[in-house]
């Protein structure tokens, strides 16, 4: 029997496809631009870890490649890079628990992030939930890790992920962490179990070692109160708005988010803000959040203080616009200032895509370098500036990290344009890795080779975990 037979008696004839057509559509990763092709050779609709189980033995006997995949953002490779199956998990979308007392939920690996975020939000709980609308997978926050408002205290989404069930390469399904004891009296209330934490072997792993089915979240409480404020400095001060990211992430504030001017520059050329003052270069958004009334004024009072400080300017408004709808600010049928910036991109820009061609993590305190090698690299390639304007945006997290994303709006038919994007990236990453920079959520060949050579003890002890589970090299192959 062949294999297109065998998979349509395991998951139905209308959930397999080799269709050049479907398969041509699993191929993009929305960020990776239009010549990023990575083409599966059949796509597999799972809607039950059982049914992945079986995929997976079979994938075995026929030693044909399999590639889980969710909703494709910005983390991941899109498509598979050597071919074969693409799992798509997104049918497994059911939200399992939701424990108000113990604050935990447990989702299917396909569960829109954002969903499971709106469904804590009505029983007053919450996740750190990032600024797009449908959002990434639970699973594909997990495996190819993403940051969300919330960072600043508490870190990466995966670090409130305290369990998984996932499925080996050789089929079996194994529950870890909390997810290893979800059956019993307690439910699934504590990540760090009797032995290693094998949690951690699945975060960031790109589904090489295992495909996650389920995720368990620890919650937090749901704020009452809530206050955004935006404070900016000149280009001059940027070792200031270094110390303010510095002692924002030290008072454990909810989101410190910097940005530089050229995330708002057509939104002042169509009048939907007013023009930014003309020594604004850099927008720092502070979210503080409180239980009383009184104990916000105290937090306000101390972000206020802050900004004062280091030199910061009250830039009243725009925070407050820009989280008007939090947290669906990229949900444009639900937040004006998102189809706004979609006509400023095809209006102004002339762009048809945006493209982030990375996601950088490295000490806050190096924030200032980083961004001045940025800006030169950038106005070297003459993407930097009007009319063809590169973004800073970054995340300032806990553990005095800073996770930052240069993007900009291209016509990705103008191949000198994409070009020069594509010269300046690799020129940075060249200088970025020499200093023992990382990146947030993409593996080589997505990233340098130095993503694995500045750490080839780690690379090592990887290899030996993944040919012990998965000696047919059948998950995500090319990953390790």
């Amino acid at each position: 029997m062949d294999l297109m037979t065998e998979l349509k008696e395991i998951i139905g004839t209308e959930r397999v496809s080799d269709s050049a057509a479907i398969c041509q559509a699993y191929s993009y990763s929305c960020f990776l631009g239009m010549n990023w092709v990575r083409k599966p050779d059949v796509v597999v609709i799972a809607e039950t870890p059982e049914q992945v189980s079986r995929i997976l033995r079979l994938a075995n006997h026929h030693k044909v490649p399999v590639t889980p995949r969710g909703a494709a953002g910005q983390g991941g490779h899109g498509g598979p890079l050597q071919g074969g199956i693409l799992l798509d998990l997104t049918p497994m979308e059911k939200i399992i628990l939701i424990d108000t007392e113990n604050m935990k939920a447990v989702a299917e690996a396909g569960c829109s992030f954002f969903k499971l975020s709106q469904e804590l939000f009505k029983h007053g709980l919450m996740l750190p939930t990032a600024e797009y609308g449908p959002g990434p997978n639970v699973a594909a926050s997990a495996i190819t890790p993403v940051n969300a408002f919330g960072k600043t205290r508490y870190g990466r989404n995966i670090d409130l992920v305290e369990g998984f069930e996932a499925v080996l390469p050789d089929g079996e399904i194994i529950t870890v962490g909390s997810m290893a004891y979800a059956d019993k009296d307690f439910g699934p209330f504590y990540r760090y179990i009797t032995g290693p934490d094998l949690v951690g072997l699945f975060t960031q792993s790109n589904g090489a070692f295992g495909i996650v089915t389920k995720v368990a979240y620890r919650c937090l409480k749901r704020s009452p109160h809530w206050a955004f404020h935006s404070y900016y400095w000149p280009l001059s001060r940027i070792e200031e708005v270094k110390q303010t990211l510095l002692e924002g992430t030290a008072l454990e504030m909810f989101d410190v988010h910097v940005n530089d001017k050229y995330k708002y520059a057509g939104l002042e050329y169509i009048k939907l803000l007013p023009p930014l003052p003309e020594d604004c270069h850099f927008i720092v958004y502070f979210t503080v959040n409180a239980e009383t009334g009184e104990e916000l004024s105290i937090k306000e009072k101390a972000v206020h203080d802050l900004a004062q400080k280091y030199g910061g300017k009250l830039l009243p408004g725009l925070a407050e616009s820009f989280f008007a709808i939090w947290p669906t600010f990229f949900c444009p049928v639900s937040n004006p200032i998102a189809s706004a910036i979609s006509r400023v991109v095809l209006d102004v820009v002339k762009g048809n895509y945006m493209y982030i061609y990375d996601s950088l993590t490295y000490p806050t305190s190096w924030f200032p370098r980083v961004y001045q090698k940025l800006m030169e690299v950038g106005k070297k390639y003459d993407i930097w500036e009007s009319p063809r304007f590169a973004v800073f945006d970054g995340f300032a997290m806990k553990s005095q990290v800073m996770c930052s994303q240069t993007w900009a709006f291209v016509d990705y038919n103008d191949e000198y344009w994409v070009g020069q994007i594509q010269k300046c990236r690799d020129e940075f990453r060249e200088w970025f890795g020499e200093r023992g920079g990382v990146f947030q959520s993409m593996l080589p060949p997505l990233t340098p080779d130095y993503t694995w050579t500045n750490q080839p003890g780690a690379h090592q002890l990887l290899r030996i975990i993944k040919r012990a589970l998965d000696p047919n090299n059948i998950l995500s192959p090319g990953s390790f």
